[in-house]
């Protein structure tokens, strides 16, 4: 599912596009309709699961842009979901105070500023905004690598590795960095949410630690 998410307990809180969804325990729901057990998680840590599964190694993030906007994060071989499983809600970071308001309830979010790029049609837009947001996350968690994905970015991956980079080159110029954080589309292409999303259960039945 999109998030935000409780991973732990498999309950929704309020899902980008769904908020009616808050609080909805869909986990056990599922359970208990398909007899089976169920895993919840974000497509994006699903996606990010399957890359380090594939062989994408160090410290990377994984940047979804579709509907919304999240990202996966994969820290010391690992996806990191963080203390309350709510790490990677990379959409909601605030860059514009004063800037249009979010569903989220926040105004400037990179994902209503990336979106209304890419509603008016401006990639070039949505791309630098994307590239702003991951700048910061190289700056706070200092990744080996950004890697993008996501039907948007599918429709216009040039656009969007340009874009991003271009941003990231300016971070290492300014720093002062021996190269900046490479970027990249992503493996996998559309198959990745759904391949992560097994191995989210296979992983650990066959000897990888879950996520």
């Amino acid at each position: 599912m999109p998030g935000p998410l409780d991973h732990t307990h498999g309950v929704l809180h309020r899902v980008t596009g769904f908020p009616e969804w808050d609080g909805f325990p869909l986990r056990d729901a599922l359970a208990r309709r398909l007899g089976v057990p169920v895993v919840l998680d974000k497509d994006t840590n699903a996606a990010a699961l399957c890359l380090a599964v594939a062989g994408e190694v160090g410290a990377f993030a994984y940047l979804h842009l579709g509907t919304g906007l999240g990202a996966g994060l994969v820290l010391g071989g690992d996806v990191y979901r963080g203390a309350r499983t709510g790490a990677g809600e990379f959409g909601h970071q605030v860059i514009q105070m004063d800037g249009p308001l979010c569903s989220c309830g926040n105004r400037g979010c990179i994902e209503a500023l990336c979106l209304a790029a890419v509603e008016r049609g401006d990639m070039d837009e949505a791309a630098r905004v994307l590239g702003a947001g991951a700048a910061n996350l190289a700056v706070l968690l200092d990744v080996d690598l950004v890697l993008l994905g996501g039907r948007t970015v599918a429709a216009h991956p040039e656009c969007f590795v340009r874009g991003v980079g271009a941003v990231l080159d300016e971070l290492a110029q300014r720093e002062g960095a021996i190269s900046p954080v490479p970027v990249r589309v992503a493996s996998g292409g559309a198959r990745a949410v759904a391949e992560g999303a097994a191995q989210l259960l296979l992983a650990p039945l066959f000897g990888r630690a879950e996520g």
